[in-house]
């Protein structure tokens, strides 16, 4: 970067000092300007292509950074810049085979962190207000979250530098007789484990030929032996025939296989049944199979991608990097893999619900009349009974769980009449009850324990006494004395008889109403878990739930094998919401992804049709005009969702596309819906603008109208769910509250705002 200050002045200078001697100064100025500029221009041009920038990134610093000017926040402004220096500056180092020499920017990129972290601490939402892009402190949590991440990939990539992977040199150099050997060794081994019906640790031996894959290694090495269907780039440097990445993949499933013979949740009697000659021959072999494959460093572009873009086609790269990382044979290797997956695991669907929202559903305080007939104390009652009752659920805080409470309240008041020998006894009675029954929410629905209930006050008065000798004063009098005396000596007991009755009854149908009513809940759970494994394959887990005294947070991680989650923090639950409801962007990609249109080509009628069916949604297929244009989606990424900056962006990535007789090829289209209330004050998602066709060919025009037929203003997308319209007893609430930000889209429940 000598050229601005070597060349300019020896060739340039002299002439332009006898033209402009008077304006020497002005001239040199300009000239350093010019250079600069260059030379900016060029480290601007080397951060746009270096696959290690982390261009997501570095856009969102840029925009606060912005901001903070227009808002004249001088220490945000230079902290972002700062920050963007460093992390322009490390990408040029990695990008140099540099690693082990960041360590001084990550040095200062902590201290410039730190710094940003102070200044979140005292964000407030006045001060975005101008900046519509960084509506709370959410954006720069996430930016935050992200130098994070990036802190930890680049430390580790560094110290990777000093780690001692074993060269892939002696991998690379197996022939054929080394697969035979292998072979050889891996079949002895599951013979070694069939042979033993059921070992001394009380497993059988298939069990160990499932765990460590025995009989598919089997397959595999077989399969290698066969000729190559691949167009052979790098072969082993002992046999032509043997590709290299046939090598990798014997290698990569070594070093699996090893992590399990050595896992350390195996027991000591297991480890002394897999320390056998048989077991130990093959291990050995194996061994001289291990390599790392890959390397960390392979996965930052990777990782950079995927944030760019969000799609399917890259997350599902940079998953995979992580599977092969995960089978290392270096143990900090594996430790990078976990902790970056840990980094993209988290929730993508969090909920948050009051408890004033679950109380205002709760039934209303009731009150019946009934007759009764029962036995106490081997003496038939009979009466009417009055019972009135209250509902009410309570949050039971708990850092890991949901945990709620139903609280009933019930008010007995009896009138009763119980005959003896000779004699009838008028009662009257009161009797208070609280019962709890505890509910818990889990990933198979709700959980609950047997209602508990305990009695506060309870009091029985005799209140007259009719006798067949009230006719005969001497005698009745006399008998009615016997009478009372008899009933004072029996009255503790039947009142314990009573209490233990009532106990019993109050909490058996608390148990029986409870279970009625959440059955159809958990099998409408079980009926969507179910729709969601078998039409796309994902797995749905309760991650990082809480329950205080007023909220309960319920995080779930809806996700598929080979896929990842949300890697951003979520918007605030704001000021006056009942509910909450947060979606992450990778839930719909990953729902997408699933739909495998890599590639796929058909009419528009034809994948109204896929979708309406895979979606029940029968809504979906209705006719329009262009169902008949031809569409082929684009092999990587061909849609993708983002919710950014207020709006949910669609990109279609189409490889070709023909209407009115006319192809057009290789191009994307980007549909942008903002929140919005249609004529009958529903929110709703609808379109922004123009449909824009960033890479479209010269007819843009024609494309464009055809797309806004396929995607019409008129056909927003709804956000209000429809239990809400069809049910009058949610009438006091409605949809607000809509926030899009840093990847997600979140939906509150109001209050209906005072006509």
């Amino acid at each position: 970067m000598q050229f601005s200050s070597a060349v300019f002045p020896s060739v340039l200078a002299p002439s332009m000092l006898t033209m402009y001697k008077k304006n020497l100064y002005i001239v040199s100025i300009a000239l350093i300007l010019c250079c600069t500029g260059a030379v900016s221009a060029l480290a601007q041009k080397n951060t746009a292509t270096n696959e290690f920038y982390p261009r997501l990134l570095g856009s969102q610093l840029q925009r606060i950074a912005n901001t903070s000017a227009n808002l004249n926040n001088t220490p945000l402004r230079e902290t972002c810049t700062a920050i963007l220096n460093d992390i322009n500056t490390i990408a040029l180092q990695l990008e140099q085979n540099q690693a082990a020499e960041i360590g001084t920017e990550l040095e200062r990129l902590e201290q410039s962190i730190r710094a940003l972290e102070a200044i979140l601490e005292n964000w407030t939402l006045s001060e975005s207000a101008a900046a519509p892009y960084i509506p709370s402190k959410t954006a720069l949590e996430e930016v935050i979250t992200a130098l994070r991440r990036r802190m930890y990939v680049w430390t580790a990539l560094s110290e990777a530098e000093t780690v001692d992977a074993s060269p892939l040199t002696t991998l690379y150099g197996k022939n054929f007789d080394d697969i035979d050997r292998l072979q050889e060794r891996t079949y002895a081994a599951g013979q070694y484990f069939m042979r033993l019906r059921r070992p001394a640790n009380n497993q059988t031996g298939q069990t160990w030929c499932d765990y460590l894959e025995t009989h598919s290694w089997l397959i595999e090495l077989e399969a290698s032996r066969q000729p190559s269907d691949h167009s052979i780039r790098l072969v082993s440097l002992a046999s032509p025939n043997i590709p290299v990445e046939i090598l990798k993949t014997l290698s990569n499933r070594a070093n699996t296989t090893l992590l399990r013979l050595e896992s350390p949740s195996l027991t000591n009697e297991q480890r002394a049944f897999l320390n056998h000659p048989t077991v130990r021959t093959w291990k050995e072999e194996l061994q001289n199979w291990t390599s790392d494959t890959v390397m960390p460093i392979a996965m930052l572009p990777l990782l950079e991608q995927y944030e760019a873009t969000g799609g399917m086609t890259d997350m599902r790269a940079l998953a995979q990097f992580l599977d092969l990382l995960a089978q290392s044979k270096t143990p900090e290797y594996r430790e990078l893999s976990n902790h970056i997956r840990q980094q993209y695991d988290m929730p993508n669907v969090r909920i948050f619900l009051s408890r004033l929202l679950l109380n205002n559903h709760l039934p209303p305080p009731a009150s019946e009349i009934a007759s009764f007939r029962e036995v106490i104390q081997s003496q038939p009652v009979i009466g009417r009974r009055q019972t009135a009752t209250e509902f009410q659920v309570s949050f039971i805080s708990h850092p890991t769980r949901v945990l709620t409470s139903l609280d009933v309240g019930v008010d007995l008041s009896t009138i009763s009449r119980s005959d003896a020998f000779a004699t009838k006894l008028f009662n009257t009675g009161q009797t208070m009850v609280v019962a709890r029954k505890l509910i818990e929410l889990t990933e198979t629905g709700f959980r609950t324990e047997p209602a508990q209930a305990r009695i506060v006050d309870h009091r029985m008065r005799l209140v007259g006494v009719n006798t067949e000798f009230d006719n005969m004063p001497l005698v009745s009098g006399l008998f009615r004395n016997v009478v009372r005396n008899q009933y004072e000596s029996r009255i503790q007991d039947a009142n314990t008889e009573t209490r233990r009755k009532i106990l019993q009854q109050v909490r058996a149908q608390i148990d029986r109403e409870t279970e009625q009513r959440l059955r159809p809940i958990n099998e409408t759970i079980s009926r969507v878990s179910q729709y969601v494994d078998e039409e796309f394959a994902l797995r749905v887990e309760q991650r990082e739930s809480r329950t205080d005294e007023h909220w309960l947070l319920t995080s779930w991680g809806i996700r598929s094998a080979g896929a990842l989650s949300s890697n951003t923090p979520a918007p605030e639950t704001q000021f006056g919401a009942l509910a909450d409801l947060k979606i992450h962007e990778s839930l719909p990609n990953m729902l997408l992804g699933k739909l495998e249109f890599e590639g796929q080509h058909g009419t528009v009628r034809d994948f109204k049709e896929m979708l309406a069916e895979k979606f029940q949604q029968p809504g979906l297929a209705r006719p329009a005009e262009n169902d008949d244009v031809e569409v082929m989606f684009a092999s990587h990424n061909p849609v993708v969702v983002r919710f950014v900056d207020g709006r949910a962006e669609i990109t279609i990535s189409l490889a070709a596309l023909r209407l009115l007789n006319q192809t057009h090829r290789n191009f994307q289209v980007i549909v942008r819906y903002i929140p919005a209330y249609d004529d009958e004050g529903r929110l709703v998602l609808k379109r922004d603008g123009y449909i824009s066709l960033p890479t479209a060919p010269r007819e843009q025009f024609v494309l464009r109208a055809a797309f806004a037929k396929i995607f019409p203003t008129s056909r927003p997308l709804p956000l209000v769910p429809k239990v809400l319209e069809n049910d009058s007893q949610f009438d006091y609430l409605t949809t607000g509250h809509c926030r899009i930000e840093n990847g997600w889209l979140a939906i509150a429940l109001v209050l209906q705002p005072e006509v």
